[in-house]
């Protein structure tokens, strides 16, 4: 049974300076597990929630054992599990593998996220690398394209610099730069997409160093000498191939010459020969016409009637065997003999069947076409186009199958295929994410395709919403009215507003939360982010807007209680900045709170201010 889909992950590629691995990936899922058999009850399967974390060795040492601590959070991010000193026991991990995904941690079923700090790490032999569970571990950018360094202009020193980078700087053959090469934190990333550390000078993969790689990325004035060079080497190399052309033109052209010379000598020879033989041959005629004379009755029968029928027989025979070719050639020599011009017609349509039976599509049209109203040839024509259509659709060129395919929409399952063509087209827009194309063609398939294209667009708008483009994530979400993929869009919205409210956005999370009305706990979570920004500006001396944030948190936990507290801050802090009828105000409102009446009957700006210019009554004389 596979597992279902993440409850929480964490950043990929966290990592502190000095760590010698890299957390790649970190995933709270829920797997089934077996429930014993009971006696009332068959053996049933429950769900477990589990932690499963990924590392990757980014040191020359050995990896033997791994220790981390994990601190389990429930949906309102408070605490509720430590595991301290979780071991991972690793048979042994060079550089650059990676191990941990198979282990599964147990966690509690209230669990919602999960933080890691890894303290130590043991390498093969004695070394040991201790850490910190207060460590704070960071993601690591990832290398970005070489390609994004330089401009659509600068296509060839683009060239250029993997040319140099290959050739001049990297010391193992065939190595491919890929990347930007440059420094996140206390390591560096190579050309070639490896990451190396600071203290390594070369990469330990391609043994490019980091300087020499870097410094030729940011000279553009040397890669473009390295260009002219490069550029000039090679028209000097074009034009000692175009010299040596010439002279083997100039040795093939003398050799001709001497050809033809000896050619006419040898056709001089030859005709004084012939003139000699003529000689010989009206000598020889004088004596035997008579002779010839007898046999020529003879020959004309022959010839007639007797040799014709043999060939005839002899093509026949060819055509039964599918030697068309063979058989046209004989039929064509016997010339008006019999049916001959029939029987050719007949081969030609027998290898123009051949021909569509081999698969060699175009070569069978154009003997169909050749045939003209022979028979059924028309009918071939369709049959061989569907067929090469169909052979153009298994091989994934479904623009070039749908142009074939539309002129004979009504022949077999033609509109079927066309309709496939449509909905594999939109699938690969969905996929390079050409929401144009995808729509355009979405518009032609059915309604089983429909849904699944919804599927696509589904996952490619939670994709760009997850990345932070929402205005493109709404553009597929609006391509989607299937009622059962709704709930997977709120559920990217309602996701996203949590880790908003993780990351004290608050105005924005709020904005989803009411955006999602009834879905879920949003009416709650709307509370519980009012009462947290309600905190956060309390904590910022910002008492009037905390006050206004724990009002609306309404019975949201202690936010009750707080605006009594609050309201007296902001009392003080008026009166703290010479705003004396407003403090009285504020506080003359809560005088029932021990420390605002205090505060009201024992300072004097109130007397001056408030009791003896009659503004407001004294509490002390209630």
């Amino acid at each position: 049974m596979p597992d279902f889909e993440p409850l929480f992950a964490l950043k990929e590629n966290l990592y502190k300076e000095t760590c010698p691995v890299i957390l790649e990936s970190g995933v709270l899922v829920q797997v089934p597990v077996a429930v014993p058999e009971q006696e009332e009850a068959p053996e049933v399967s429950e769900l477990q929630s589990v932690m499963r974390l990924t590392f990757r060795n980014i040191d020359s040492r050995a990896v033997t054992a791994l220790f981390v601590d994990l601190h389990v959070f429930d949906k309102v991010n408070n605490e509720i599990e430590v595991i301290r000193d979780r071991r991972y026991l690793v048979p042994v991990a060079a550089r650059d593998e990676r191990f941990g995904s198979e282990e599964e941690i147990p966690a509690s079923a209230a669990a919602k996220s999960f933080s890691v700090a890894i303290k130590k790490v043991e390498f093969e032999g004695e070394d040991v690398w201790n850490g910190s569970a207060s460590l704070l571990f960071d993601t690591i950018t990832a290398p970005q394209p070489l390609e994004n360094a330089f401009s659509p202009e600068e296509e060839k020193l683009l060239a250029q610099y993997r040319r140099d980078f290959e050739a001049e700087i990297a010391e193992h053959p065939s190595t491919q730069a890929d990347f930007v090469p440059e420094i996140c934190k206390d390591l560096w990333f190579c050309a070639c997409g490896e990451i190396n550390h600071a203290e390594e000078e070369k990469c330990f993969v391609c043994g490019a160093a980091y300087a020499p790689q870097r410094a030729l990325l940011d000279d553009r004035e040397k890669l473009q000498a390295n260009l002219e060079a490069y550029e000039k080497a090679e028209a000097e190399k074009a034009e000692q191939a175009r010299l040596e052309a010439e002279r083997r033109a100039a040795e093939e052209k003398a050799a001709a010459e001497e050809a033809a010379r000896r050619a006419a000598e040898e056709k001089a020879a030859a005709e004084e020969r012939a003139r000699k033989k003529r000689l010989h041959r009206k000598i020889f005629l004088s004596i035997s016409i008579p002779l010839f004379a007898l046999a020529a009755v003879f020959v004309v029968v022959l010839i007639t009637y007797l040799i014709p029928q043999s060939h005839y027989d002899s093509a026949a025979a060819l055509l039964q065997g599918g030697k068309y070719d063979e058989a046209i050639e004989a039929f064509t020599a016997l010339g008006n003999y019999s049916n001959s011009t029939e029987r050719i017609t007949e081969a030609e349509y027998g290898k123009a069947c051949l021909l569509l039976e081999d698969g060699k599509y175009d070569e069978a049209i154009a003997a169909f076409e050749a045939l003209g109203d022979y028979g059924d040839a028309a009918e071939q024509i369709t049959e061989a186009q569907y067929r090469k259509a169909l052979k153009t659709l298994d091989s994934g060129a479904y623009n070039e199958a749908l142009r074939q395919l539309e002129p004979i929409e009504d022949y077999k399952d033609a509109a079927e295929n066309i309709e496939q063509c449509y909905f594999s087209l939109g699938m690969k827009a969905v996929e390079a994410d050409d929401i144009e194309a995808a729509k355009e063609n979405y518009a032609h398939v059915n309604e089983a395709h429909a849904v699944e294209m919804q599927e696509a667009f589904c996952e490619k708008g939670i994709e760009a919403y997850n990345a932070g483009d929402e205005a493109h994530a709404q553009a597929y979400f609006d391509l989607v009215t299937e009622e059962s993929l709704l709930p997977k869009i709120d559920a990217a919205y309602y996701a996203r507003a949590l880790t908003l409210v993780d990351e004290k956005a608050y105005d924005e999370a709020m904005a989803i939360f009411e955006k999602l009305g009834a879905y879920e706990d949003c009416p709650e979570q709307i509370q519980r982010v009012h009462d947290l920004k309600a905190e956060a500006l309390y904590a910022e001396a910002d008492y009037a807007g905390a006050l206004e944030e724990f009002k609306a948190a309404g019975d949201y936990e202690d936010a009750a209680s707080r605006i009594t507290e609050t309201t007296y801050r902001l009392g003080v802090q008026q009166l703290e900045n010479g705003d004396v009828i407003d403090s009285y105000n504020t506080l003359y409102a809560i005088r029932s709170y021990d420390d605002a009446y205090a505060l009201l009957v024992s300072d004097s700006r109130y007397y001056i201010y408030v009791y003896d210019v009659g503004v407001g009554p004294n509490p002390l004389d209630e």
